[in-house]
């Protein structure tokens, strides 16, 4: 085990370096200034012509999470505009490396069955945080699934009624459930989410939500993690 965790810390490294840069313009230059490391070196590193020593990936990790954070990343990719927001960053690789590395400090030792998200713009971070929980994911849907039993939750939006709906057999009595929303404006997905998994008698372990209206209050009994607010 302290091998395969050795190996995540030197690809999630090496996954940094690619994302700030693919997804941030920043070049080798300004990386080795940060990094104290050559530039050859760390243009090996990204090619994956070497890997990094578990230990100076570490470092890497530590200091790129510093100089540039995830925050900082949604802060300058994310876009507001008079009728609708701009995320379509989330949409990319290099987005999903730097969410799953998130995922990993901020939650380091939750213990995921499901990941749960409404369709459909939270669906691309919902597989990421599938992917690094190694748990399956689970899309709320707002049309019923034919012929099988499900459990559904009914909330309003904007003053009309939405149904979200889950098969049953994909959540069960039991299981530990995260769950993941893109954007928060009002918190009533977030609920109707954990409204879902408390029909089904499941437990949520936790939530994450990548943006969110500032002051918007989502005390719900369980940690919920707020990457950025606007």
């Amino acid at each position: 085990m302290k091998r395969i965790e050795g190996v995540r810390t030197q690809l999630d490294a090496v996954g940094y370096l690619k994302s700030v840069k693919g997804l941030l313009g920043v070049t080798y230059r300004e990386l080795s200034a940060v990094l104290d490391i050559p530039e050859s070196v760390l243009s090996r590193y990204v090619t994956g012509d070497m890997l990094p020593s578990v230990e100076t990936a570490g470092e890497i990790l530590a200091r790129l999470r510093e100089r540039y954070p995830i925050t900082e990343v949604v802060r300058a990719r994310f876009r507001m505009y008079d009728t609708y927001v701009d995320m379509s960053f989330v949409n990319t690789p290099d987005f999903w490396r730097l969410y799953e590395i998130y995922l990993t400090w901020r939650f380091p030792d939750v213990e995921v069955d499901v990941v749960l998200t409404a369709a459909a713009d939270g669906i691309p971070l919902a597989v990421a945080a599938a992917s690094r929980f190694e748990a399956s994911l689970v899309v709320a849907k707002t049309y019923r699934e034919p012929g099988v039993e499900n459990y559904e939750y009914t909330y309003l939006r904007e003053g009309r009624p939405v149904t979200l709906y889950v098969p049953a057999a994909q959540l069960r009595r039991g299981d530990a459930v995260f769950i993941v929303d893109d954007i928060a404006r009002t918190g009533k997905t977030l609920r109707a989410l954990a409204g879902l998994a408390a029909k089904a008698g499941a437990r949520v372990v936790g939530a994450s939500v990548l943006v969110a209206r500032s002051g918007l209050n989502i005390d719900l009994g369980f940690p919920v993690d707020v990457l950025y607010t606007y």
